[in-house]
Formats: structure tokens, sequence, C-alpha cells
């Protein structure tokens, strides 16, 4: 099949644990966490908000790490997206500026956290900041944006791709 990714079209072949890209070999597996998909490739997470619906045909508005992208799938079973189970946690939807969901990067403990809802944010601006094996880890800011929701606060534990903050990111000119 392909997949056309911002206007760059991409030849996908599923295999498996495995992914041929353009004939080029990636290990892939995922994780779902209500509406996030952590997807790991060759062991690198990208954390994937795909729309709570589609629309028929055309490209989806899909944020992977906090940022937009347009995804169109060509060809193959995947061709026309699946209308998706319902859950009972409430799930958010996709909009052009829609929100983009900061995920844990590890496993720990919030120590802090740096930001409020409202606040304005810059690109690798620290928001928290996780304990884990004994070791302070900085989450920052893969986008600038305003902050739209702090789901956790210091003292909480948290697990590998949980939400932490929902941005809102700030629109380019």
């Amino acid at each position: 099949m392909k997949l056309v990714v911002d206007s760059q079209e991409f030849e996908v072949e599923h295999r498996g644990e495995s992914v041929l890209v353009n004939g080029r070999e990636f290990s892939v597996r995922a994780r779902r966490h209500r509406g996030i998909v952590a997807v790991y490739v060759n062991e690198r997470p990208y954390y994937v908000q795909l729309p709570e619906e589609s629309h028929g045909e055309g490209p989806l508005a899909v944020l992977v790490d906090a940022r937009q992208h347009q995804v169109e799938v060509k060809g193959g079973a995947a061709s026309r997206p699946r209308p998706r189970a319902s859950s009972t946690q409430p799930r958010r939807a996709l909009t052009a500026a829609g929100p983009g969901v900061v995920m844990a990067p590890m496993t720990g403990r919030v120590v802090r956290v740096e930001v409020n809802v409202g606040d304005t944010v810059e690109e690798g601006q620290v928001l928290l900041v996780i304990e884990a094996m004994k070791m302070e880890n900085e989450v920052a800011a893969p986008v600038a944006g305003r902050v739209k929701e702090v789901l956790v606060q210091a003292g909480a534990r948290v697990s590998e791709g949980d939400p932490l903050v929902v941005l809102e990111p700030t629109e380019s000119a």
C-alpha cells in the first residue's frame, strides 16, 4: 500500500513485527493507551493521536509527538479507515488546531510540575520532571503552544506512554 504523509509518498508493506518502507525494514510495535498510540520504530517511541472518527476519503489530521501531519492511505485493505470501538474513557476529537498530548517517556514518579493551565510555553521548555531510577528527567514541550490541561500532579506515579500534559500548539505563520 502507499502512505502519503504531508504530500510525501511512501510504499509500505506490513511484515508481522516489522514494516518495509520504501524497501527499508523497520522493527515496529505499538501500545495503545486511551486515545494515544505509542508506536516504537526500532525502539524509538512516537506518540500518535488519531482523529476520533474519519469523514470518508481524503487525508486525516494526525498528531505525532504533538506535531500535526496530514496522512492518507492509498491501496490495500487499510485504505478506508475503520470506525473505532467506543471506550469507557473519554477521548478528545482532533481538530486542525487540536490538542497535542505530551506522554511520559518512562515509568517513574512526577517530582514537580512547572506549568499551569493557560501558560504559554516554548518548544523545549520544561513542563515537568519525572524521577526514574534515582535520576530526574525533564519532560520538555515538543512544540510551542498553550497548556490546555495538566493531567498529573507532583507525587503521581506514571507509566511510559501515560498522558501528562495537553498542549494547544501555536499556529505557525
